[in-house]
């Protein structure tokens, strides 16, 4: 787990504006929810990993609303942009004598989509310049020795539309190894896909198995996940990490994890070693976070 700076604190801050932006249109709703996170702001803890502060953030936003899931149409528009783009770079993967490069390549640049820091993004462009742009650092020669012996890989899903093209890279790893298992979030939260993502864009037909972590948490809350995802993930002989959330969660312990991202804030870039905006596929063991 990577500890928060004082500078997530304001990330925070961010998150609960952007929310609170998608969720109502009552500027007085907004103003309660700014204060309440302020309220309890001075009681954060910095040891607790960035996605545990967060949290509060989408928390307090629900309450005051009473939107469980604001993102709800952002999630579904985004699905259906990169359902059109899937096409495309189905050919680009066929025409390659790498195509589990292209596919990694594929699935970090859907991790673009994020609406929780409101990054500005267009999938069309973004997608093809993303699948050009080399990876910052990359262990994937280490991912294709590993996957010789390996038997079963979880993917740890993270964002609504991100998951279409992750479903390219499953359909790769289907090819090397006997099981693939993909988790998506148990409620929502953020733009995060969940089981209606992954039932709407078809991961369910492409994996062995669609598990859920077992609660709607930012990343991987290991107070709050299901014995069964604990199962798959301690079973599996390869996990593969998507985005921030996930990476701040679980950058810690001896398992065999690999995490997909772009680098979207200056403390995971200086965690990882890479610049702000960066693709990156590095692998646990090479890290000290």
């Amino acid at each position: 787990m990577m500890k928060s700076e004082t500078a997530c604190i304001n990330c925070v801050f961010k998150q609960a504006f952007n929310t609170a932006k998608c969720a109502t249109d009552n500027l007085e709703e907004r103003l309660e929810i700014i204060r309440r996170l302020t309220e309890i702001a001075g009681e954060f803890d910095l040891n607790d990993a960035p996605t545990i502060l967060s949290k509060n953030a989408y928390r307090i936003c629900e309450e005051v609303t009473g939107k469980k899931d604001p993102y709800a149409a952002e999630k579904r528009l985004t699905n259906d942009i990169a359902l059109k783009e899937l096409p495309f770079i189905e050919e680009c993967i066929a025409n390659s004598t790498d195509p589990l490069s292209v596919a990694l390549h594929a699935a970090a640049a859907g991790n673009v989509i994020d609406c929780g820091i409101a990054q500005q993004y267009d999938l069309d462009d973004d997608i093809k310049k993303f699948l050009d742009m080399p990876f910052k650092r990359s262990h994937l020669d280490q991912l294709k020795e590993d996957l010789q012996s390996a038997k079963k890989v979880l993917v740890l899903g993270d964002n609504a539309g991100e998951i279409v093209f992750d479903m390219l890279l499953v359909k790769e790893l289907k090819k090397i190894v006997d099981e693939v298992v993909f988790c998506v979030k148990s409620g929502p939260i953020i733009n995060d896909a969940t089981m209606e993502d992954a039932e709407y864009v078809g991961m369910v037909d492409c994996v062995d198995r669609v598990i859920e972590t077992g609660s709607d948490d930012i990343g991987v809350n290991w107070n709050n996940c299901s014995k069964e995802f604990k199962e798959e993930f301690f079973s599996s002989d390869i996990v593969i990490s998507k985005g921030q959330g996930n990476f701040e969660s679980c950058c810690d312990g001896d398992y065999n994890i690999y995490f997909l991202l772009k680098a979207k804030c200056d403390i995971i870039a200086e965690n990882t070693d890479v610049d702000l905006g960066d693709l990156m596929f590095i692998r646990l063991a090479a890290l000290a976070c």
